[in-house]
């Protein structure tokens, strides 16, 4: 149905019974079947309630349109409220979000037990270097765990590079932000086989200390590390005439293979030692230490040209 443009409540009834209607009254008389003649009056009155008719049925369209108008205005403005609504909801949650964020941010302190006490003794703290590789499961120098070591590499680290410089590495994909401090090794660590055995068993414990602290190791891979070395202090050879310095060499290329091994999935059991390969490692440091003796009497012979040896 065309949409109606004018408001038909506003019509006004024409003036049939004026002279320019006249005509069409009499037509209507003309017309007239009835007994009873049809005057002029009577036209004028049949044409007014034919006119009144067809305006109502112009009104009752014209109101069904403003109820059609109303019901689809409701619908727009329901839909505008809800997309109103939706985005008030994003928008809360927007904001929710950022608060999360910078509540994040915001420095934290935790609580504290009263009835807590400071330790009594102070906890040697390895390099940030050596803490990151316990982190990352990766081998580390034992020097690194030792006090002095702690104390060397830590001052190194300070006088070089500020804790708060950082760098980026690639992980397999994976862009990672480090401490510099904690991919920088220090100038002043000695290698495993250079360490005395007093120094490997106490260097071997804070290593340890930090690997359960660190809450990343494997149970059991901690733990077969922690029974290797425990093999390595009941040992036998440790009675022997440079036993310690052989096994002080075997450890260190045993924990190399070890975590070479664990890499590729080729996993072995450390704590099981490899005689052959000890037996390999100590006629290796019995001729070293042959060789640094002859050495050392041959450069006496040559300083004292008269000596009797």
């Amino acid at each position: 149905m065309p949409r109606i443009l004018e408001d038909p409540t506003w019509a006004v009834c024409l003036s049939f019974e004026s002279d320019e209607w006249e005509f069409l009254r009499q037509s209507m008389i003309d017309a007239h079947l009835g007994a009873i003649p049809l005057t002029h009056e009577g036209a004028t009155h049949r044409l007014k309630e034919t006119w009144t008719r067809e305006n109502n049925t112009k009104i009752a369209a014209w109101n069904a349109q403003l109820e059609q108008d109303q019901v689809e205005q409701e619908e727009r403005d329901r839909l505008t409220q809800e997309e109103e609504d939706a985005h008030q909801v994003q928008r809360e949650k927007e904001a929710e979000e950022q608060c999360k964020e910078v509540e994040k941010k915001k420095p934290k302190m935790n609580t504290f037990d009263p009835d807590r006490l400071i330790p009594t003794w102070i906890e040697p703290r390895p390099a940030p270097y050596a803490i990151n590789k316990i982190n990352s499961l990766e081998y580390i120098e034992l020097n690194y765990f030792m006090v002095k070591g702690c104390r060397e590499a830590n001052a190194d680290t300070s006088k070089s590079i500020s804790q708060d410089t950082l760098t980026f590495t690639q992980l397999e994909d994976t862009i990672v932000i480090h401490p510099l401090a904690a991919l920088r090794p220090s100038r002043t660590i000695r290698n495993n086989e250079d360490l005395s055995w007093e120094e490997m068993l106490q260097a071997k414990n804070t290593m340890l200390h930090f690997m359960a602290k660190s809450a990343v190791w494997p149970t059991a891979n901690a733990e077969s590390l922690a029974a290797f070395f425990v093999a390595l202090e009941l040992h036998p050879r440790v009675l022997q005439i440079n036993g310690k310095k052989a096994l002080l060499l075997y450890q260190s290329w045993a924990r190399h293979k070890w975590f070479d091994a664990l890499k590729r999935d080729e996993g072995f059991n450390i704590e099981r030692i490899g005689e052959d390969l000890l037996q390999t490692l100590a006629e290796e440091v019995n001729k070293r230490v042959r060789d640094k003796e002859f050495d050392q009497v041959r450069f006496h012979a040559t300083l004292n040209p008269k000596c009797a040896c």
